[in-house]
């Protein structure tokens, strides 16, 4: 039943893509460098606007909380564990958190779609989907990701990236 509720929502946020055609999703206009098979703990930085589709949500004008991915002009999926709200702001196009940019964009959240199936204990169904009030204006450092489709196959041993902020340096 989640999986129906998932992909339920995934066909609603397809369906809500503007007509005009958008760039390839999963194609940063920015080739990201990886150099190593760094585990999550530790990282390594990214070259700018090489992922651009990694969002960050931030609460009280701009203390980062949680991550997310744009998936369509107007959708981003992020963790159920991130408790999103509709007062939050989603950032889009941002490297530095401690630097300004012109490129960022700052948008509303018109609605927050927790998974109902989520449970905090187990974390299970760890998923929402957030409406953008207003679409994010695709460019070069603004772009979706791309969404898997049901019959994809991931072999062992294929590489697999996840993007974030934190801590590329244990302390």
């Amino acid at each position: 039943m989640a999986l129906l509720w998932l992909l339920g929502c995934l066909v609603l946020a397809g369906s809500a893509r503007a007509t005009r055609s958008l760039p390839s999703c999963g194609v940063p206009a920015i080739t990201p460098v990886i150099r190593g098979y760094n585990r999550i703990v530790g990282g390594e930085p990214a070259v700018p606007g090489s992922w651009p589709w990694q969002v960050s949500l931030q609460r009280n004008g701009n203390f980062h909380f949680c991550g997310g991915s744009l998936i369509s002009e107007q959708w981003v999926v992020t963790a159920a564990h991130c408790s999103v709200r509709t007062t939050d702001t989603v950032v889009l196009g941002e490297y530095d958190q401690e630097t300004a940019s012109g490129d960022v964009q700052r948008l509303g959240i018109a609605k927050v779609f927790r998974n109902p199936k989520y449970s905090a204990l187990t974390i299970r169904n760890d998923i929402t989907l957030i409406k953008l009030e207003t679409p994010a204006q695709l460019n070069a450092r603004v772009a979706p990701v791309c969404l898997p489709q049901a019959t994809d196959d991931f072999p062992g041993g294929m590489t697999c990236v996840t993007t974030g902020w934190g801590l590329t340096n244990p302390k």
